[in-house]
């Protein structure tokens, strides 16, 4: 949001620079696993190509080093994904590998579509913020499943991310 200086000095050219160049938005726990999970049933990947694949297909979002590794200990503990170490002939040591295990591909495919769908949703538009952010709700037309998986990441981010202490 502009503060009030902002305003003083902003045209309306500027507004429409808004949308030719929309800010970049970051994305929360629950998109991140989506995300994650879409790249994990085309390929094994290493975390640091899932982050540039995010940027490559969607420039206006991003996902912090936080969020990813959070999204990457949440899928694990689910027994979702396994990793392995590979050397790439490039590197000097092996990259750790993400792998998605066979037995949760249905669930990740439900997910993606939920994925997919919010990328498409104009109410969940990536300028709008909404959906982004931890904190936020996108369990709106969930099929049942998505709904308990989602129910679970709700409490997985109560574990990961403590109330602040006042």
């Amino acid at each position: 949001m502009a503060s009030r200086r902002q305003l003083a000095t902003m045209g309306l050219p500027d507004i429409q620079r808004f949308f030719a160049e929309p800010p970049v938005q970051y994305l929360g726990l629950e998109l991140s696993v989506c995300w994650i999970l879409e790249c994990l049933l085309q390929k094994d990947d290493y975390p640091t190509a899932l982050t540039s694949q995010l940027v490559e297909l969607h420039p206006h979002l991003r996902i912090s080093e936080t969020i990813l590794q959070q999204a990457i200990e949440f899928l694990d503990r689910q027994g979702a994904i396994t990793s392995y170490a590979k050397r790439c002939p490039s590197r000097g040591r092996p990259r750790r590998m993400l792998h998605l295990s066979e037995a949760v591909h249905q669930e990740a495919r439900s997910l993606v579509t939920s994925w997919q769908r919010w990328l498409k949703e104009p109410t969940l538009n990536p300028l709008s913020g909404a959906g982004l952010m931890a904190g936020s709700n996108m369990t709106t037309s969930l099929t049942t499943e998505d709904q308990r998986l989602a129910d679970e990441l709700q409490v997985e981010r109560g574990q990961l991310n403590p109330a602040p202490s006042a």
